[in-house]
């Protein structure tokens, strides 16, 4: 079994100890699948940093360079989590830390150009902090009804991007990858349901949950685990359970957030 923590709410960064008991108290979790935009307390919180032992773990590590600003006003920077995710990265194998550029969303009066520019300056960022990158995962923002709201009330419109313009993005993020020395075909431009852009050179299917990366990674036999049918059609990922719950309230407050974001610096229950 693969716990995810969580699609619903960032419980790295503020519900810690919940990841840290559920594990503590399973019999049956083999691995662990950590989604956050802060990464500090798999490091700094003595409960999360012993799961990241117990257990063959993979954290899911969204950056977009929006920290900060009107999409993700409680979102800490890169430039903040620099030591510890250069001390994760040394403690855990390569590639299991997962760079997200997601959603790929333009900042007030942003062009394309400067959405490319912006995903540069993050990739530059994070090898600068962690060595060299190999793959992103990359998806344009669903509308969700409650997020479209959210949006119109902060005074901000909703992104919408032409067919045109999602592949000129993506093979520009494809474009910032060098190809690897060992030959063979080179995909590292993982799109998360995005199914129309998956003809694209460089780019394949997005597995979120992975159970071939845990075998890969650590030799857990779980490549053969079928796909999460409580996920959406075009979603890859394998079957997990998500230990987090939407009442749990996440303090990074993004606006296009599908889930239950609070305000800036929340942390509790709704």
């Amino acid at each position: 079994m693969i716990y995810s923590a969580s699609r619903r709410t960032d419980m790295t960064a503020f519900f810690p100890d919940a990841v840290a008991e559920r594990v503590t108290r399973s019999k049956r979790v083999e691995a662990i699948t950590l989604w956050t935009k802060d990464i500090r307390n798999l490091v700094r919180h003595p409960g999360l940093a012993g799961v990241m032992t117990k257990i063959p773990a993979v954290g899911q590590f969204s950056v977009t360079g929006l920290a900060g600003t009107a999409w993700e006003p409680g979102t800490p920077t890169l430039a903040e989590q620099a030591v510890e995710l250069a001390e994760l990265t040394g403690r855990l194998p390569r590639g299991a830390i997962r760079w997200r550029f997601d959603p790929i969303l333009p900042a007030p009066g942003d062009s394309v150009y400067k959405v490319i520019a912006r995903f540069n300056r993050v990739k530059e960022e994070l090898e600068a902090i962690a060595g060299r990158l190999d793959e992103v995962a990359v998806s344009f923002p669903d509308p969700y009804p409650r997020a479209v709201v959210r949006v119109d009330r902060a005074g901000l419109v909703w992104p919408v991007f032409s067919p045109a313009v999602k592949r000129r993005i993506v093979e520009a993020v494809a474009a910032a990858f060098i190809p690897g020395k060992s030959g063979g075909e080179f995909r590292p431009v993982k799109l998360c349901c995005e199914p129309k852009l998956l003809e694209l050179p460089s780019t394949e299917q997005a597995r979120c949950i992975d159970g071939g990366l845990f075998e890969r990674l650590y030799g857990l036999p779980l490549s053969g685990l079928g796909k999460d049918a409580g996920q959406r059609r075009d979603c890859g990922c394998v079957k997990s359970t998500d230990i987090g719950t939407y009442d749990m309230l996440c303090g990074h407050g993004c606006l296009y957030c599908y889930a239950n974001p609070g305000k800036p610096g929340d942390s509790g229950l709704s």
